[in-house]
């Protein structure tokens, strides 16, 4: 980190100011083919990944150290899987699983206990003016339904483009109060919504399926782990 004085002009004056100059590195590649083993090692505080070639390409952070802050751009064309170090852990998931960074987004991960990582933005990203917000495209609903089988929501929107047959499923993450999720049946066919196990959507009972017409788009919300309220939205 260099702490070297600058100078700044303004209205004539010269003032001395003091920036704290960040280690940093750009244009990087995230490994292709994604996975823990021999990801792009992070190595500076702040990192612009450029190369995503393909959702799931994967990066490593440095080894979890109280008091480590590190920004992760990812500027690729595709969501990036991003991992600690073999036994460290991001926002609690397990250290072989890591954490999806979507497209256009500034991550900022710091640590205050050995071994864990916890994450700013996820969620979100950027388009010049506009903050946007974690999707998965052209999903396919899971065929015959039910709800232990049926592909859990792993980013803010989603959006299926295929369900085979009237019933088909997804389900819902494990709800925490705060969030929101948003799903889009593009299909022609109505889908199915579970909750995670044991909770419920409305008022119909634990483990209950919310049918989600086609053609419509509904937003999940939670206030009370175990309880999700649905949103209904006219396309």
């Amino acid at each position: 980190m260099d702490c070297t004085p600058t100078t700044a002009t303004k209205q004539g004056n010269i003032s001395q100011v003091k920036y704290l100059l960040e280690s940093n590195a750009d244009n990087l590649t995230a490994l292709a083919g994604g996975g823990q083993a021999g990801a792009t090692q992070i190595v500076n505080e702040i990192s612009r990944f450029t190369t995503v070639a393909t959702a799931g390409d994967s990066a490593m952070l440095q080894p979890a150290k109280p008091g480590l802050t590190l920004m992760v751009i990812n500027h690729g064309a595709n969501p990036m899987q991003v991992y600690g170090q073999p036994g460290d852990t991001i926002d609690d998931q397990a250290s072989a699983t890591g954490v999806a960074q979507m497209v256009n987004s500034v991550v900022i991960y710091v640590c205050t206990t050995l071994g864990k990582w916890y994450a700013n933005g996820l969620g979100t990203g950027f388009s010049g003016a506009f903050e946007t917000q974690s999707y998965t495209d052209a999903l396919t609903a899971h065929s015959g339904g039910g709800q232990n089988q049926a592909p859990l929501i792993a980013t803010m929107i989603s959006r299926f483009t295929t369900v085979a047959v009237a019933g088909d499923s997804t389900t819902l993450p494990v709800g925490v109060p705060g969030m929101n999720i948003t799903i889009i049946n593009a299909s022609a066919t109505s889908m199915n919504v579970f909750p995670d196990t044991g909770s419920t959507i409305n008022a119909l009972g634990a483990n209950a399926a919310f049918a989600l017409a086609a053609g419509k788009t509904a937003v999940f919300v939670t206030t009370l782990a175990g309880a999700w309220h649905s949103i209904p939205l006219v396309p």
